[in-house]
């Protein structure tokens, strides 16, 4: 497996995708919620998946449920995840579905088009990425962008039908789900928080290795930690991330500790962004604190992300110097 590089490629439309059958991973993380994951382990993978930076991350989307209702935080990467998703929660007698989108990237949309006749609720600005890069889902360029020349597209581009800006608060029975939209990752980007038990649905607001900081974010740093901030006061007492390790995932998630080690981890961008090897360090050089409590574990496939988080910075604050952050 060749770790990818975070940069634009040529799309290849010659090559013949053979069909996969996903490994998917499930954990019931409580009476009501499923983790369903997909990645890192891709070796028995067809050549052409393992170009791809989320399958060699690690991807997982939830199912929130009770009774024959569902709703979908995110519908993952490929159409062969969400139909085998599918497949396992209607055998758990689920009828009716609705789905959440957190943002606009690829492996939270894709499977869309399995809901297109029910409620999909993301913020209003995920709605307008969406649609506005339709074409780019539907032929599969947009991934060319991110180093994957073999994406096959969207099976077909469904946008959201019930969007908001700032808050939204849903009910599925008893469970209680807070949408928040945050200033992170991607315009757009929201988290769910589900009060019940505390819990922190944090999309890709943090990863485990690193947070993949976009040039937009990047660009507004200082704007993305006080949002980093925001969701570190949230009273969570599990954070369940869509990049992050099963193991964890499977065995009662992060803490908010997960968080602080994003807070820290862009700190540490920003305060050696002056140095002179600030490009070349490894990336463990800049979260040794989190690896060493645990929080954190270095996955090799995130170096390439740290490496488009350095340049950059090195692009967007070369010639504008630090930004200014309350600490």
């Amino acid at each position: 497996m060749n770790t990818v590089e975070i940069t634009h490629v040529a799309q290849d439309k010659t090559i013949e995708r053979a069909p996969f059958t996903p490994n998917m991973r499930v954990a019931n993380l409580t009476d009501y919620l499923i983790c369903f994951y997909d990645g890192r382990d891709i070796a028995s993978y067809p050549d052409w998946l393992q170009s791809n930076i989320d399958m060699q991350l690690g991807v997982c989307c939830y199912v929130i449920h009770r009774g024959d209702k569902a709703i979908i935080f995110d519908t993952m990467l490929y159409k062969e995840h969400i139909l085998w998703i599918d497949r396992f929660i209607r055998d758990m007698g689920i009828r009716h579905v609705s789905v959440i989108n957190s943002h606009w990237d690829c492996d939270h949309i894709a499977g869309n088009f399995l809901y297109k006749n029910s409620d999909i609720i993301s913020t209003s600005t995920t709605r307008l990425k969406i649609e506005s890069n339709a074409e780019l889902f539907r032929t599969g360029e947009i991934w060319a962008l991110a180093g994957d020349p073999y994406y096959p597209g969207v099976e077909e581009v469904v946008l959201p039908n019930r969007t908001f800006d700032g808050r939204m608060t849903l009910h599925l029975d008893d469970i209680e789900i807070e949408l928040i939209e945050t200033f992170v990752h991607q315009f757009g980007h929201l988290v769910a928080y589900l009060p019940k038990d505390k819990i922190l649905l944090a999309a890709d607001a943090c990863e485990d290795t690193v947070p993949f900081n976009t040039m937009a974010m990047t660009s507004e740093l200082p704007l993305q930690l006080r949002t980093y901030r925001q969701i570190a006061a949230i009273p969570a007492e599990r954070v369940y991330p869509c990049h992050g390790r099963f193991d964890v995932i499977a065995n009662g998630g992060y803490t908010q500790d997960f968080t602080e080690a994003m807070i820290a981890y862009n700190l540490q961008l920003i305060d050696r962004m002056d140095s002179g090897d600030f490009l070349t360090d490894p990336l463990e050089s800049f979260i040794e604190p989190a690896l060493a409590r645990g929080t954190l574990a270095l996955h090799e496939p995130y170096r390439a992300l740290h490496a488009n988080n350095v340049n950059l910075i090195h692009r967007i604050y070369g010639s504008r110097g630090k930004p200014i952050v309350s600490r």
